[in-house]
């Protein structure tokens, strides 16, 4: 089996950047400022988001400022868990002169904080690694994407379990409970530990809407032995969980631990491996979409789809989409159908 880094073929152009640049993630959640454009929810993008915001290492060693460092309106963005302690859940203060809230966690909770009764105004934007829900579209939310990044089937490096692939169709067997044993799919005798995402993670969504897919369209009956709480790009649950299958973001694994995960086949292996791409979103609410902070950052003439903010988005492990008319950089979204158009810088 190929370490993830270096078995997905998009991530060969993400990694010529990613060898040279370090992300900076956060040291600190951000101090309130007056003027603050406060993002919270992905785990998936908040390093990207970081490097926009703070800047990043460059390939010579050096630093490259962010968004922040010349506009007055600040990027202000909340990661999934404290960076510092990694607690979750813990209360948080997004703005100055307001009540403190729990830490969203997770792509769901971000945005449900921009519409009906836990609407919160100290939100500004939601980042998203999943398209917009039949909810959120009810409730005019907008989804701008920006990059792209990939899911697979992630196992331990050098386990002795799995095997070198698995479709679609296994997975579904895995995560509905009619394939519990490594050896069923090709694999050792070894019990397998199916892991899913914490409810609100936008990976999750993602992988159980490509389960549906590949279960003819019909939403699959997760089986009672799938743990669904482990966190989102958590590189420890192998570690924790023996046997362990999960859907990892191949962005985030080439960041955070890659050499701890090993993706079960893809289908640039040349097989029918699971390996899925996605958008991911920066989302908003309709109402804000003529608003300066928007059109600044988030649509096709905005920083996030400029060539000034390519290097800080590869840095936070994902690739920047490309604008029109290629590409769909900055175009708004308001329907569940999610970006199909990956084509990138």
């Amino acid at each position: 089996m190929k370490n993830v880094k270096l078995s997905i073929a998009s991530a060969v152009a993400i990694a010529a950047v990613l060898a040279g640049l370090s992300a900076t993630s956060a040291s600190a959640d951000p101090t309130p400022q007056s003027k603050d454009i406060v993002g919270v929810g992905s785990d998936t993008t908040q390093i990207a988001l970081n490097s926009l915001a703070d800047g990043y290492k460059t390939a010579g060693g050096s630093f490259k400022a962010g968004y922040n460092a010349t506009n007055g309106a600040r990027i202000s963005s909340f990661d999934a868990i404290n960076p510092i302690t990694k607690a979750a859940g813990e209360q948080i203060t997004l703005r100055v002169n307001t009540p403190a809230i729990t830490r969203p966690n997770g792509s769901g909770a971000g945005k449900a904080l921009l519409y009906g009764a836990s609407n919160n105004a100290a939100v500004s934007f939601a980042r998203s690694s999943s398209a917009l829900s039949s909810t959120e579209v009810s409730n005019s939310l907008t989804a701008y994407p920006f990059a792209v990044d990939e899911v697979v089937a992630g196992v331990k490096a050098g386990n002795s379990y799995a095997p070198t692939a698995l479709s679609p169709q296994q997975l579904v067997g895995i995560y509905t409970g009619t394939i519990t044993n490594w050896n069923q799919v090709g694999g050792a005798n070894a019990t397998i530990t199916a892991l899913l995402p914490q409810n609100g993670s936008g990976t999750r969504s993602f992988f159980l809407s490509q389960l549906q897919a590949a279960n003819g369209g019909t939403a699959i009956a997760i089986a009672g032995s799938v743990i669904q709480t482990v966190e989102e790009q958590d590189t420890s649950v192998f570690t924790t969980y023996n046997n362990a299958v999960v859907p990892i973001s191949v962005g985030r694994a080439n960041l955070a631990g890659g050499a701890s995960f090993t993706d079960a086949g893809t289908a640039s292996d040349g097989n029918a491996a699971f390996d899925a791409k996605r958008a991911v979103y920066n989302v908003v609410r309709g109402a804000d979409i003529s608003k300066s902070f928007v059109t600044s950052l988030f649509t096709d003439s905005g920083y996030l789809c400029s060539p000034a903010a390519t290097a800080a988005i590869a840095a936070g492990g994902l690739t920047q989409l490309a604008v029109a008319p290629t590409g769909v950089c900055g175009q708004a979204y308001t329907t569940t159908a999610g970006v199909t158009n990956f084509t990138t810088n």
